[in-house]
């Protein structure tokens, strides 16, 4: 049986070194923090990293790197990301509050998606809301964005 050397675990090749294709983010909690972050971790019987990795991605927008043209609010983003594609899109008020909610936006209770989300990523241009009705600008590469002379 092989033993675990430096920062692979038994099993690991050296060529498949997990912590080379990784990002290892360290960090020291104290005080409420460190001990809302202990309750919940002994309460849901979850892994300290398990917790951390969920935080961040919930934290961290999707849309930073991404190739098309977005909104600078990377919450706007994330809700145009989740609802764009290809071609332009018709949908229900209620059928984006839902996906928004299931995706973008999971926190956010499904009465304030409208006013919170929608209204300003409407002021965008990139959807647009009548009666009932959300009409979803297809994405557009940056490549094909004109600069402004």
């Amino acid at each position: 049986m092989s033993q675990a050397r430096g920062n692979r675990l038994p099993g690991d090749s050296e060529s498949a070194d997990r912590h080379k294709s990784e990002e290892r983010a360290e960090a020291r909690l104290s005080g409420e923090l460190a001990a809302r972050f202990t309750d919940y971790v002994e309460a849901h019987g979850l892994a300290k990293s398990e917790v951390v990795r969920e935080a961040l991605d919930e934290y961290l927008p999707a849309s930073e790197r991404s190739q098309y043209i977005l909104p600078r609010d990377p919450k706007l983003a994330d809700a145009y990301l989740a609802l764009a594609g290809d071609e332009k899109r018709l949908l229900s008020v209620e059928r984006v509050e839902s996906i928004l909610c299931e995706t973008s936006h999971p926190n956010t209770p499904k009465k304030l998606i409208k006013e919170d989300v929608l209204e300003p990523l409407e002021s965008t241009g990139l959807i647009g809301i009548r009666y009932g009705t959300v009409a979803v600008h297809p994405l557009t590469p940056r490549t094909e964005a004109v600069a402004d002379v």
